[in-house]
């Protein structure tokens, strides 16, 4: 392994801004490999972090961020690993692979497989061909595909099939619908901006109920690191992202299970993940969407339970043997006192019980145990600014804009109110 002052050893090119990149970096500092963050401005948590140099790009999406990455991959000596932080991000390098490839180590799956996960309807239709658990569903194309609601039994979650819809803010990400009338009014406002959506069977649960299982395959496809976790919070709830997570606990079995058989059929290469939802009428687990190409929003949870996939990742995809520490296959968690050890073959490294929440504001939940450390997304003594960037500056601006969206209203209110006065002065009544 080459030590992150060896400048010879060619860098992990981390691309994107997001809280998940911020984890990557981190990651990979653990095992003194080179990093370096490629984002579009300056003004933002990864480029605070001490564990990386910055490089600056136009954009993090299409043509922009291809041709940056190009002119950037040109003065390596040596090919780098790129990882990716974004949908967007996966979408333009799947596009642009041609042209990528001999500059960069990709490790993504097939050009084809990335577009059908990356696509809500393609990923559905795959997953019932793979006998893959997935909740009843009905692909809406267009108005004329409204009718097709009435297959399904409420409450209903309506969703764009293609992520960028929401991404790029025409379409919300996901909504709720209680009844079929509810259903029709919000998939017929979505589907004009949209074009096509997924709406399937809600699975009654709660947040609690949601698993992931993280991973990191080699170029033949064999799994070399795997961590199963469990969401604990989610913000907004029960549609957001993951606000705090752990270890799945007694879970991780099924979740390795039903992962392993994903990766199988998907013959994956690189970092990935997949996340479910358990029915509480039923106990059965069920796939509500997979992330392909990139590391998931709280995939720093596995670094910090031993499990280290970004630095698994990037060292199979330079040909250099894993961490000295990462040992023989292990279950992917340890087994309690009393408990079956989990099934061999789940490979991963042994759980610390340690649970992950992406910001301090996300108070600990009754439920998880004293013993068990939390740890903020954001904050560490020996990489402080990333957290101080994302307390002081992104939600003080946040809320001062949430404040001044307000304040016309105040002032209409106000502007009311004064005329009243006046109006009331004038013909000598009491002012209200």
């Amino acid at each position: 392994m080459h030590a992150a002052g060896d400048e010879e050893a060619p860098p992990v090119v981390v691309v994107g801004e997001g809280l998940n990149c911020l984890g990557v970096l981190r990651s990979l500092e653990r095992a003194g490999l080179r990093a370096l963050a490629v984002t579009s401005t300056r003004h933002c948590v990864v480029a605070c972090s001490r564990h990386a140099e910055v490089a600056l790009v136009p954009a993090l999406e299409g043509p922009e961020l291809v041709e940056g990455l190009k002119a950037l991959g040109a003065g390596f000596a040596v090919r780098p690993v790129l990882m990716l932080g974004g949908d967007r991000q996966v979408t333009a390098v799947n596009e642009a692979r041609a042209e990528l490839e001999p500059l960069y180590h990709l490790g993504l799956p097939a050009a084809s497989m990335v577009r059908t996960l990356a696509d809500k309807a393609l990923f559905h239709a795959f997953a019932e061909a793979h006998g893959l658990p997935v909740p009843r569903t009905v692909v809406v194309d267009g108005a004329e595909g409204l009718a097709r609601l009435d297959e399904l039994t409420p409450p209903l979650v309506i969703k764009p099939a293609d992520k960028a819809q929401a991404l790029s803010g025409r379409v919300e990400r996901a909504a709720c619908a209680l009844d079929r009338a509810q259903a029709r009014a919000i998939a017929a406002r979505m589907v004009q901006a949209a074009g096509s959506l997924v709406v399937q069977e809600w699975i009654p649960g709660a947040d609690s109920d949601l698993y992931f299982g993280l991973f990191a395959c080699a170029g033949d496809g064999r799994v070399i690191g795997l961590f199963c976790g469990r969401k604990l919070v989610c913000s907004p709830p029960a549609i957001g992202n993951t606000a705090l997570c752990a270890p799945a606990g007694p879970a991780a079995e099924d979740v390795a299970e039903l992962t392993l058989r994903f990766v199988a059929e998907t013959h994956y290469r690189g970092i990935g993940g997949l996340e479910f939802k358990r029915d509480c009428r039923t106990g059965r687990l069920l796939i509500v969407e997979p992330t392909v190409g990139r590391t998931d929003w709280q995939s720093e949870v596995a670094t910090l339970n031993g499990v280290n996939l970004p630095v698994l990742a990037a060292l199979d995809e330079l040909g250099l043997p894993p961490p000295d520490d990462a040992g023989e296959p292990r279950p992917a968690v340890a087994p309690r006192a009393g408990e079956a050890p989990a099934r061999a073959g789940t490979w991963a490294g042994a759980t610390r019980d340690v649970a992950w929440r992406a910001s301090f504001t996300h108070r600990r939940p009754r439920g998880l145990p004293r013993d068990v450390r939390l740890v903020d997304g954001y904050f560490r003594l020996d990489d402080p600014l990333p957290a101080a960037y994302h307390y002081l500056v992104d939600e003080f601006a946040r809320r001062a804009l949430r404040r001044l969206a307000r304040l016309p209203r105040s002032w209409r209110g106000a502007r009311r109110a004064r005329e009243g006065e006046e109006a009331s002065m004038e013909h000598g009544a009491p002012a209200p």
